[in-house]
């Protein structure tokens, strides 16, 4: 028999005092570092147009282990309806689980063609590491038609200190790089993640508009101009629990117009 005390009754539901609810509050807690934008497939990618036609991909795979952010199950709600009985309290709510470090590799393949020539060949591959929300770091190599590149960042007691070439210096505390899978590039200073500068470029709010997809389909986001340091067009759907990034556009160094579609 369950003692009257054990229960209230309230609006012909059984509600557990400090059950269901805290444990429903302890498990909704959210862990350092679980609202960025990690896709639930664990991969973002796009392919890249120019003049109609695919020049190459930009992927992103994400590995963290340890995510908690998904639905309870259904034996974990409380029950319902004036007819419901509890056979036992829920049992205490542990807290969730530290997060694992966050790794994002992130990979740019770029060839243009006339014919079956290549006239150009773009390749970049960068591994960044977070802790929480924080960016630890990031290693990234590029191949510009021949020319190569090597950019590397550590967090080194706060700040994350640059290397690239000639250039060595101790970004501010929030910058990130370039990457543009995180929302939070509209509002701190970035890393070229390709030459090594920090950037601090202009943010415009364009308005909500509709993006195309590869497969056709349109996409509602949020759109934004980047110019000053940094010339480009970011599109963010309005997503849970952080925008999404679903499209990029800027110009070449020809003048013509390169777009992303979300895969």
């Amino acid at each position: 028999m369950i003692e009257r005390r054990a229960f209230v009754l309230a609006g012909g539901a059984l509600i557990w005092p400090g059950g269901w609810a805290s444990a429903w509050a302890a498990a909704a807690t959210p862990q350092p570092g679980a609202d960025l934008p990690v896709p639930a497939s664990g991969s973002l990618g796009f392919r890249i147009m120019r003049k109609g036609d695919v020049i190459g991909t930009h992927t992103l795979a994400f590995s963290q282990k340890g995510r908690t952010d998904q639905p309870a199950p259904a034996d974990q709600k409380p029950p319902q309806g004036a007819g419901a009985t509890a056979a036992k309290p829920p049992p205490a709510a542990k807290p969730p689980p530290p997060l694992g470090p966050l790794t994002v590799h992130i990979v740019i393949d770029i060839v243009v063609r006339l014919g079956p020539l290549p006239l150009y060949r773009y390749n970049h591959s960068n591994i960044e590491t977070w802790e929480g929300d924080t960016l630890q770091g990031f290693a990234a190599t590029t191949n510009d038609n021949g020319t190569r590149k090597q950019v590397v960042a550590r967090r080194e007691n706060g700040p994350l200190v640059v290397e690239a070439g000639k250039l060595h210096y101790a970004a501010p505390l929030e910058a990130i790089g370039n990457t543009y899978w995180n929302p939070r590039t509209l509002k701190v200073p970035l890393i070229d993640t390709e030459e090594g500068r920090l950037l601090a470029p202009h943010v415009a709010d364009q308005g909500v508009a509709s993006v195309q997809r590869a497969d056709g389909r349109d996409i509602t986001a949020q759109h934004y101009a980047l110019s000053g340091d940094l010339a480009v067009e970011l599109w963010y759907a309005d997503t849970k629990p952080a925008p999404n990034w679903v499209a990029l556009a800027l110009n070449g160094r020809d003048g013509s117009r390169v777009t992303y579609e979300l895969l």
